[in-house]
C-alpha cells in the first residue's frame, strides 16, 4: 500500500475537480488522552480489551462498508497492482475517461481512505465517527523534498558554465563560500513561485482548520511545514543546529551536559578571537538564563537563533563548520516568513479553539521543524495542549530529542504535547546515509524501533508534571501495532 498510495494521489491530482479532496487522509485518535482513567461508578476499571472480537471491532460499520474494505485491501495486496499503480491508473484514464474513473475512485478507495472533499461531505463522517466516541484529524497531505519530483529549488555547485547538484561534490573537492552564484560558488538559489506556492499552501490550511472548527470542535488539524516554506531552506537551517549543538558538544568538556564557565572561557581561547574575560562572562550570562553558573543544551539551543549564530560566528577564528552554516540575509528572511505562516496557522487554530499536530518529516529537515515547532508552543501552548510535535521512533535518537523536549517545556513552564509514529521515510533515508556516506540513523532492528516506541510512551506519561497532576500526558499514540496500544492501555491504568 506504501507505493500504491503516493501513484494514486498523483494521479488523483491530475484529474478535475471535485475528486480533489481537501482532506487526503482521515485518521482517527481515539484514546489519545491519556491523562485520565477509565472510571465507571466512580471507581477505576481495568477495562478488558479482546482484539480477536470482530463483533465488537467492527459493530458500528455496515456490512456495504466492511465488504468495500476487503475488496479494497484485497487489491491493495496484490504486488503487480502496488507495483504497476500509476500506469494502472493513467491506463484508465485514457481508456474510460475521468468520469467513470471519478465513480470508481469515490466508491471504492476515496470512500474508504478518505473523510470527504470539503466541509459539507466530512460532516456525516465526523458525526458517524463521534457516535462510537471516536475523534477525526483533518490532514491536508502536502509535502515537498529536495530530491522531488515538483517545482522547486536546487542546491548546486557552480564552476565557470558546469553545475552539479552539492551531493555529487567529492570529498576532496574545495567549495567556495557562498557569496555569488557567479564563478566558483555555492549557489543557493530561492524561488519565488515557491514561496506564493507556501502561500497558497498556507490559505489551504487555514481551510482545513476552519473546518475542524466547524464539524469537531476541540479537534485535531494536521500540517506539513514542508508546505509553508523551502525544503531547502529548511535543510539548511537544519545543519545549522547541528553545527550549534556540535559547538556545544565541544565546549561540554567534561561531558556533563552542562558547560561552565572555565569550560566556556577556554573553548573561547581555542575557537574565537581573542576577548577580555569580562567580555567572555557577559556572552556566557546570556546563555546563562537560569543563572546556575552553566549553560545547559536548552538554554544554549534556546539562545543561538539566526542573528545571534552570524553574530557569534563572526568571531570564529577559522572558518569552519560552523560558521559556514550561518544562514545569509536573504535565508533569514524567508526562514522569517516560514515562521509567520506558521504563527499565523497557529495563532487561527488557537483563535478557533483546534489542536494542530505539526508532522514529522526527513531527518535532514527534521531539526529545524524541531526549532519552528518549538517557537509556536513556546507562545501557545502556555495553558493548553494546542500543537502537537511529532517523534519518529524508528530514529536512533528519538528518545533523547524526546527528553531534551520535556525538559525544556518542564524549565520554559509550558504544555508539552507530541504525537509518536514508528516512521514513514525509512528507505529514503537508509539510501541517503549511504549515498553521503553518514551513519544511518534508522534503528537497527524492528525490535529495536519498537523497544523506543514504548520508552519513549513511557517517558512522556512519567513526566513530573504528569505525575504531580499539572498536566495531562498530552500524547497521540499513532499507532496500528497491537502491542503498543496494549501498552498505552497498561500506561492509562496506570498513570
Amino acid at each position: 500500500m506504501a507505493a500504491l498510495y503516493p501513484s494514486l494521489r498523483r494521479a488523483v491530482r491530475a484529474l478535475p475537480p471535485p475528486i480533489r479532496p481537501l482532506v487526503s487522509r482521515f485518521s482517527t485518535n481515539k484514546g489519545s488522552d491519556l491523562g485520565g482513567k477509565f472510571q465507571e461508578g466512580g471507581e477505576e476499571q481495568r477495562e478488558k480489551i479482546d482484539f480477536q472480537d470482530g463483533a465488537q471491532a467492527y459493530k458500528d460499520i455496515s456490512t456495504a462498508a466492511l465488504m468495500r474494505a476487503l475488496g479494497v485491501f484485497s487489491v491493495c495486496g496484490l504486488q503487480i497492482v502496488v507495483r504497476n499503480s500509476h500506469r494502472i491508473l493513467q491506463t484508465a484514464l485514457k481508456l474510460f475517461g475521468p468520469t467513470v474513473v471519478q465513480v470508481i475512485m469515490r466508491r471504492t478507495l476515496f470512500a474508504h481512505f478518505c473523510g470527504g472533499e470539503d466541509l459539507e461531505s466530512i460532516r456525516p463522517t465526523i458525526a458517524r465517527l463521534r457516535e462510537s466516541n471516536i475523534g477525526g484529524i483533518l490532514d491536508f497531505a502536502a509535502e515537498a523534498d529536495i530530491e522531488g519530483e515538483g517545482e522547486g529549488v536546487t542546491l548546486h555547485h557552480v564552476t565557470g558554465e558546469v553545475s552539479k547538484p552539492i551531493e555529487e561534490i567529492s570529498q576532496g573537492e574545495v567549495v567556495p563560500q557562498p557569496t555569488t552564484v557567479q564563478g566558483n560558488a555555492l549557489a543557493r538559489q530561492y524561488s519565488y513561485h515557491t514561496e506564493r506556492q507556501c502561500d497558497a499552501n498556507k490559505k489551504i490550511f487555514e481551510t482545513a482548520i476552519r473546518a475542524v472548527h466547524g464539524v469537531s470542535p476541540g479537534g485535531f488539524a494536521a500540517i506539513k511545514v514542508t508546505a509553508l516554506g523551502n525544503p531547502l531552506l529548511l535543510e539548511r537551517w537544519s545543519t545549522a543546529l547541528r553545527e550549534i549543538h556540535r559547538l556545544f558538544d565541544i565546549m561540554d568538556v567534561d561531558s556533563d551536559e552542562g558547560v561552565h564557565f572555565e569550560e566556556f572561557m577556554s573553548s573561547w581561547k581555542k575557537l574565537f578571537v581573542p576577548l577580555e574575560e569580562s567580555e567572555v562572562r557577559k556572552i556566557f550570562s546570556d546563555f546563562d538564563k537560569n543563572n546556575t553558573g552553566k549553560i545547559d543544551p536548552v538554554e544554549w539551543m534556546s539562545t543561538l537563533d539566526p542573528p545571534k549564530m552570524r553574530q557569534l560566528a563572526s568571531s570564529c577564528l577559522e572558518k569552519g563548520p560552523f560558521a559556514t552554516a550561518v544562514l545569509d540575509d536573504e535565508e533569514e528572511k524567508l526562514l522569517l516568513a516560514m515562521q509567520t505562516r506558521l504563527k499565523s496557522l497557529v495563532k487561527l487554530a488557537d483563535d478557533l479553539d483546534v489542536r494542530l499536530m505539526v508532522d514529522a518529516e526527513h531527518t535532514y529537515l527534521q531539526p529545524a521543524i524541531d526549532n519552528l515547532v518549538l517557537g509556536v508552543q513556546r507562545r501557545y501552548n502556555r495553558r493548553i495542549d494546542r500543537v502537537y510535535g511529532t517523534i519518529q521512533c524508528y530514529l536512533k535518537d528519538a528518545q533523547y530529542r524526546n527528553r531534551i523536549m520535556m525538559q525544556t517545556a518542564e524549565q520554559e513552564g509550558w504544555v508539552y504535547a507530541v504525537k509518536l509514529v514508528r516512521g514513514a521515510y525509512m528507505h529514503q533515508e537508509k539510501e541517503r546515509a549511504m549515498k553521503l556516506n553518514y551513519p544511518d540513523p534508522i534503528h537497527n532492528s524492528l525490535q529495536d524501533t519498537h523497544e523506543c516506541y514504548h520508552s519513549v510512551m513511557s517517558d512522556v506519561v512519567a513526566r513530573e508534571s504528569v505525575k504531580n497532576g499539572s498536566q495531562k500526558a498530552n500524547l497521540v499514540v499513532a499507532s496500528h501495532n497491537q502491542r503498543s496500544v496494549e501498552h498505552a492501555i497498561d500506561l492509562i491504568h496506570r498513570a
